[in-house]
């Protein structure tokens, strides 16, 4: 298992602790629920029509930019998916998805 981190912040430090709790509560407000306590690593699913991997720390598949956290709603809610720091829109993944790793 990997050891958390948020891409782009130093890993173990106070301010990746302050970022994903941003990234948190950004998701909060767009998706109207909080996001399950579990720290996502990766997901096996589908996304625009092709099976994958979309992973923290690698760019989302077909070129997109650094994947910086994957939050998961509840399930009824699609899993959400941050780049740039969460500055940018979030990418949405339905259900169902294939496999899901967690952070250690």
């Amino acid at each position: 298992m990997t050891k958390f981190f948020v891409a782009g912040v130093e890993s173990g430090s106070e301010r990746a602790e302050t970022a994903y709790k941003n990234l948190r509560e950004r998701s909060l407000v767009s998706v109207g629920s909080d996001a399950k306590p579990h720290r996502i690593f990766s997901l096996d699913c589908r996304l625009d029509g092709n099976d994958c991997q979309v992973e923290v720390g690698k760019p989302l598949p077909g070129g997109g930019d650094v994947v910086v956290a994957i939050l998961d709603h509840g399930r009824e809610e699609p899993y959400v998916v941050y780049t740039d720091h969460g500055l940018g829109p979030a990418t949405r993944i339905t259900r169902p998805v294939y496999a899901v790793d967690d952070f250690s």
